[in-house]
């Protein structure tokens, strides 16, 4: 690595500055307990009796970005083959050489680079990986972290150091997103490096309530330390493929009609119900494409697959099987969801329909 790289690095990468910007709190030592109960919800896909495998939040706008980057790529499409041959095509006064090498020179500095940009954003996450999993071995006190084409990366359980870390958006000053991470330090306290890639592995999907970040964290601490036979039951596991509801659960107001209590609406959601019914009928539109690049981009996706050696190493624990007694998050459609998903997709292809007609007039 060359002076400037490890400059750049030991300045904004992880270091001092980092750390100050992204309010990292140490949580003490992997074997001693936070003092929360562990809660692993949602976060784990399989385990056994001496691996565990889990989720790493990456996955939380999983096809959203993905179209977001193919509006860029059309775009930019746009401009190159139509406008800037359009205006080549114009005559004088219109267009004259001078103006003709600054648009020339505008699509091979901005449109051209900023079209591969999004080119890679929709490949990315369309046809890259579900999840970048984690997976632990309590036996060899080794955890291994996914990262795509290039082998793993292992960390020692015993070395890391996990730290409760916040981020405030830019254009938030109240709320905060918590995770927690397990990161592997120098001597100097700076993050340590596998070729381009920091040696920290971030636990689960970031959430609005640090406890429940931690309590993720304490569930895999648990494991770690005295085994799966001492851990709580989970309610939810992942899977990674995607099921027909989740297109149609419209960001999870889905799932107020799912908990509703016809006898108790009042107790149980019926107020939120109405709200977000009203929502979904104004808003469905731009929600609708979201929920169905997402599905579309979990389909297209790779299940990560782990090296031979990894894999057999998890073979000393049994069958490697979500968690017992939890129920897949991927939730089948119910009979009292349906009338909510036909008025809902209903009033979206509505609005479709009375575009499109501006379109054919």
């Amino acid at each position: 690595m060359g002076w400037w790289a490890r400059r750049i690095r030991e300045a904004s990468a992880y270091g001092p500055l980092d750390r100050a910007v992204r309010q990292w709190r140490g949580l003490g030592s992997v074997r001693a307990t936070t003092g929360t109960a562990p809660n692993g919800d949602a976060l784990v896909y399989r385990m056994n009796g001496t691996t565990l495998e889990i989720g790493r939040g990456a996955n939380t706008f999983k096809g959203m970005m993905g179209l977001a980057g193919l509006c860029g790529l059309c775009a930019m499409l746009f401009v190159l083959l139509v406008i800037t041959p359009t205006y080549f095509d114009a005559k004088p006064p219109y267009s004259g050489p001078v103006e003709k090498g600054i648009v020339f020179l505008a699509d091979l500095l901005i449109a051209l680079p900023l079209g591969i940009a999004f080119l890679n954003v929709f490949l990315t996450d369309f046809f890259g990986y579900t999840d970048a999993l984690l997976r632990f071995d309590r036996v060899r006190r080794k955890v291994w972290m996914f990262v795509g084409t290039r082998s793993p990366i292992e960390l020692d359980w015993n070395r890391l150091t996990p730290v409760s870390q916040g981020i405030t958006p830019a254009n938030s000053n109240i709320n905060t997103f918590r995770s927690v991470l397990l990161v592997d330090l120098d001597a100097e306290g700076d993050v340590k490096f596998d070729g381009k890639y920091p040696r920290i592995a971030s636990l689960g999907q970031t959430s609005l309530n640090e406890q429940q970040a931690i309590s993720q964290y304490e569930y895999v601490r648990q494991f770690m330390e005295a085994g799966p036979a001492h851990l709580p039951s989970c309610a939810t596991y992942l899977e990674h493929r995607t099921v027909f509801r989740d297109i149609v659960r419209f960001f999870g107001f889905l799932d107020l009609a799912r908990n509703i209590d016809w006898r108790r609406p009042g107790e149980t959601g019926g107020y939120g119900l109405v709200f977000a019914s009203l929502f979904c009928m104004l808003l469905g539109w731009g929600i609708l494409p979201f929920n169905l690049a997402s599905y579309i981009a979990y389909r297209c996706n790779r299940i990560p697959k782990w090296p031979k050696d990894i894999d057999d190493y998890a073979k000393d624990g049994g069958a490697m099987r979500p968690p017992e007694g939890a129920a897949s998050e991927r939730l089948r459609i119910v009979l009292k969801e349906v009338p909510f998903i036909l008025l809902w997709v209903g009033c979206t292809f509505a609005v479709y329909a009375y575009t499109a007609s501006w379109f054919i007039k």
